[in-house]
């Protein structure tokens, strides 16, 4: 045990202080006292030597780039004799020319001799297939119809950038 002379005894003196006055008073030594203003000191004469420190908004010298837009061809689709109003929609015709997408899918579903369960569907590059529900869960591919060749998708990717103006 130690002696009774060793152990530290609050006195009446001093309050007891929590954690968070410490933290309080720390933290006010290490800010210090700000100094009062006194008028003279505000009142710095302006360098002059120095030019001005404005902002000012860039302006680029470089002249902006033209947009390109695509002109649209009013090519008629073989299919239905209508106008194409988006060419980048459309799908290349196997005899030539361009046609609708919708005009397409039509198309396949009245040549196809489809079920109940069975849908024609775009699964991309230019192919349709022909999907078959199975058991409600699931679908599976029974045929494939390739309407479009890369290389017509091609041709027509360049026909389109020849007409961006």
């Amino acid at each position: 045990m130690e002696p009774e002379s060793k152990k530290q005894i609050p006195s009446a003196n001093q309050p007891k202080r929590d954690s968070s006055s410490r933290k309080r008073d720390r933290k006010r030594k290490k800010r210090g006292v700000k100094p009062k203003s006194t008028p003279e000191l505000s009142k710095k004469p302006k360098n002059t030597l120095l030019p001005s420190q404005k902002k000012v908004p860039y302006h680029s010298s470089l002249p902006p780039l033209p947009i390109k837009r695509i002109e649209e061809p009013l090519l008629v689709c073989p299919l239905c004799d209508k106008v194409i109003e988006n060419i980048a929609s459309a799908l290349t015709h196997p005899d030539g020319g361009f046609c609708h997408f919708d005009c397409v899918l039509e198309k396949l579903t009245k040549d196809e001799h489809l079920t109940e369960k069975q849908k024609i569907s775009y699964i991309g590059k230019g192919t349709f297939a022909v999907v078959e529900e199975t058991d409600g869960t699931g679908f599976s591919f029974t045929k494939r119809i390739i309407w479009e060749t890369p290389e017509s998708f091609d041709t027509m990717k360049k026909y389109v950038e020849a007409n961006k103006k």
